[in-house]
């Protein structure tokens, strides 16, 4: 059950909301049926690497694409692998307020610690029904809410509609995902007293804690991504927490070449398609070692060979990765 009452959850959520939480995609066979095996396996390993959050269920998940059977028993595997040791954070993607709150029941029940709900997609647009709609949620689950801001939903959470929102007991932060970080600068001075307001650009982490109270990367990747250059991240991420923008600067210039193939593998496909290319990522965690297999129709199972060429080269070219690695 919840680690917190809902009067707590609020101060819950700014407390824990820290570090790096990486939202992972999922592995299946190659007859597209989840890899049970190779989830727990892959949960476990990121556990004992020390990551701080899991994020699971959303579009990197492909969890628009599992049945609700399988949804379910996928987060049950996820759950039971972890077994306490990582912040546990579940998307929802649904339209209807009352399968979040079962969904949520469920998840509690697991050992998660959030749910994080995407704006509805169907029915809902005006500002007063996406509210009922968060409301419902708010006083009917036993986990906390994190908003899910992101043009691929089809609405866009206004500000003055979060800034209503955050006054919700059980509404606890946002992932703007918006690719706008002078949005969630604003946004924070609206609501950012009420909840944790995340900017999930990773290239704008270094300002955004020194200056502007950023304090996580949340619904990211970087923490598994980077490979042998993880140290080299966390680094960064705790000199720009100390506010040490003058040390932290090489450190996060010599990421950038990772930073790039991100750019160009997962958030350029965003901005022009408005949907989640996942083969790229599949095969660039396939490469650090976390087996994954193919996505699942009609998303292209894998990535095609010029990106793969161009993950697999940047990989070695920045040491995010070595040769015997691409051998294994």
């Amino acid at each position: 059950m919840a680690k917190y009452t809902p009067s707590e959850a609020k101060q819950w959520a700014r407390e824990n909301m820290v570090d790096s939480t990486n939202a992972v995609p999922t592995p299946f066979t190659t007859d597209f049926s989840v890899d049970h095996k190779n989830l727990a396996s892959n949960v476990d390993r990121w556990a004992a690497e020390g990551l701080h959050g899991l994020m699971t269920g959303g579009n990197t998940a492909e969890g628009w694409n599992l049945t609700p059977t399988e949804w379910m028993d996928y987060s049950k595997t996820i759950a039971d692998a972890n077994s306490g040791r990582m912040l546990l954070v579940a998307v929802i993607l649904e339209p209807s307020p009352f399968t979040v709150v079962e969904k949520a029941h469920r998840l509690a029940e697991m050992g998660f610690d959030l749910i994080e709900v995407i704006n509805p997609v169907l029915q809902l647009r005006s500002d007063d029904d996406l509210f009922g709609f968060y409301k419902y949620i708010s006083d009917q689950s036993p986990l906390a809410t994190v908003l899910y801001n992101t043009p691929t939903a089809g609405v866009v959470l206004n500000h003055g509609l979060v800034n209503r929102l955050a006054d919700l007991q059980q509404v606890v932060g946002i992932k703007n995902g918006l690719l706008n970080p002078a949005d969630t600068i604003a946004m924070r001075k609206t609501c950012g007293d009420r909840m944790v307001v995340t900017e999930p650009m990773e290239s704008f982490y270094l300002w955004d804690a020194a200056v502007h109270g950023g304090q996580c990367l949340f619904g990211t990747c970087e923490y598994l991504m980077f490979g042998n250059k993880r140290d080299l991240f966390l680094k960064q991420m705790q000199l720009a927490n100390e506010g040490k923008v003058d040390e932290a600067l090489p450190l996060f210039q010599e990421l950038e070449p990772l930073r790039e193939l991100l750019q160009n593998a997962i958030v350029w496909p965003i901005v022009r398609k408005n949907q989640y290319s996942v083969a790229p990522i599949k095969y660039w965690m396939e490469l650090l070692g976390y087996p994954m297999g193919p996505s699942r129709p009609p998303l292209p199972a894998y990535a095609d060979d010029e990106m793969k060429l161009l993950i697999r080269d940047t990989l070695i070219s920045s040491g995010a990765i070595d040769e015997s690695q691409v051998a294994a």
